[in-house]
């Protein structure tokens, strides 16, 4: 017996044939994506803006502390050493005329009562010889009679009196040099005086040739430092400021130095100039509250002269291969060769090139070509609110600070 047919049975063939028709309508039907050319942003760079204005030169260097006056400390006369003062031993600072040692006296004491003593006795001859000399002027007048010019002078006993003056004034050479001589045995401080060494004690036996103490000038240091030659002609005024910055010294403290001369003789090495500057009382003996400079430190000083002519001043981060800058105008780069006259600091002052008021990269990219499209990444900042190094320095242009093109920058 046949059995009925079911409708519903063919329910999910319908679904699947209906599901397979969707699909070939979709794969039929799919949109199609073209490939267009990928466009890669612009760079996102940092700018500065260009300064125009008279800024100062600032050099830096390293120099040797020296005093401006050493002296080896000997005695004028010989002796034993009977006394000298233990407390103005090495790094002692005295004053000028403060006795360093005595020498034994007595010898010098005897020379000049001795010498005193001829002197008196010459004196006395000298008086005799005046009274002759009187006794024969008159009896001359008695005579009444005329005699030569050389005779005259022999009556009158005239080289008599001359002899006798001579000896007096011998006598009194002879105890001048007496009393010199007991005065020297008292060693005094020649000038204000760092005690930088005593090779000296009691009971030692000295003479001429033999050092007692080495002494170093305590009113004035000295300072000779190097400085590129081309820029000499900017401190011939003298009209510069002088920092001195001690190595020992807490960081930021400096103390206000003298400009002396520029020293007219080239290094052979390098082809520098030297400058000497010099600093008061860098003891602190006047100021105590000052710190001391050291003698032989390696100070560092800066010499700020005064500008006077109108320059353009720009970060060295915007400062390219030495002489070229990179100028933003309406997002595009303009490459533009500058003339640097000196660095200073953080900053290139440039003698050509820019007028002021130009907008730089200051971002390090790896190429740039002419009208190259960038996009800055914030408002550009004036050289004054960049951070400048305090320990400026300078060289002859195109000197270092120069960045390259060499490192990736920010390609976004």
């Amino acid at each position: 017996m046949l059995k009925k047919f079911n409708p519903r049975s063919l329910i999910p063939v319908a679904l699947l044939v209906l599901a397979a028709v969707i699909a070939a309508w979709m794969l039929r039907e799919k949109p199609t994506v073209s490939r267009g050319e990928r466009k890669m942003p612009p760079p996102a760079v940092d700018v500065a803006v260009a300064e125009q204005g008279s800024f100062p030169m600032t050099l830096s260097a390293l120099g040797k502390v020296t005093a401006r006056e050493l002296a080896e400390l000997q005695p004028l006369v010989d002796g034993q050493v009977e006394w000298l003062d233990y407390d103005l031993g090495p790094g002692a600072v005295l004053p000028k005329g403060k006795v360093l040692l005595r020498i034994d006296s007595e010898p010098y004491q005897l020379a000049l009562k001795s010498a005193q003593s001829t002197l008196a006795g010459r004196r006395a001859e000298l008086q005799q010889e005046l009274g002759q000399q009187q006794v024969a002027q008159e009896e001359y007048e008695l005579l009444g009679t005329a005699l030569g010019e050389a005779d005259r002078a022999l009556v009158l006993r005239e080289p008599q009196k001359a002899a006798a003056e001579a000896a007096v004034q011998s006598a009194e050479v002879e105890v001048a040099l007496a009393q010199r001589n007991l005065r020297l045995t008292e060693v005094r401080a020649p000038f204000d005086a760092l005690v930088v060494a005593r090779n000296v004690d009691v009971g030692d036996r000295v003479s001429p040739g033999i050092n007692l103490y080495s002494l170093a000038s305590a009113s004035r240091f000295q300072i000779a430092v190097e400085v590129p030659a081309s820029q000499l002609h900017r401190l011939d005024s003298g009209d510069v400021e002088v920092r001195i910055y001690g190595s020992q010294w807490s960081a930021g403290s400096f103390r206000q130095g003298e400009f002396v001369r520029v020293i007219p003789v080239l290094e052979e090495q390098g082809r520098l100039a030297r400058v000497l500057v010099e600093l008061k009382d860098p003891l602190s003996v006047l100021d105590p509250s000052q710190p001391q400079l050291l003698l032989n430190d390696l100070a560092r000083v800066e010499i700020v002269s005064r500008a006077e002519e109108a320059l353009v001043r720009i970060p060295l981060t915007a400062l390219q291969d030495d002489n070229l800058v990179w100028v933003v105008r309406d997002n595009r780069t303009s490459i533009q060769p500058v003339e640097v006259a000196y660095t200073s600091g953080d900053f290139a002052v440039l003698d050509k090139g820019l007028n002021g008021g130009e907008t730089l990269v200051t971002t390090r990219l790896i190429t740039v070509t002419e009208g190259m499209p960038v996009r800055i990444a914030a408002g550009p900042r004036s050289v004054k609110e960049l951070p400048a190094d305090a320990a400026a320095s300078a060289s002859e242009a195109p000197g270092a600070g120069a960045r390259r093109r060499e490192t990736g920058g920010d390609n976004d």
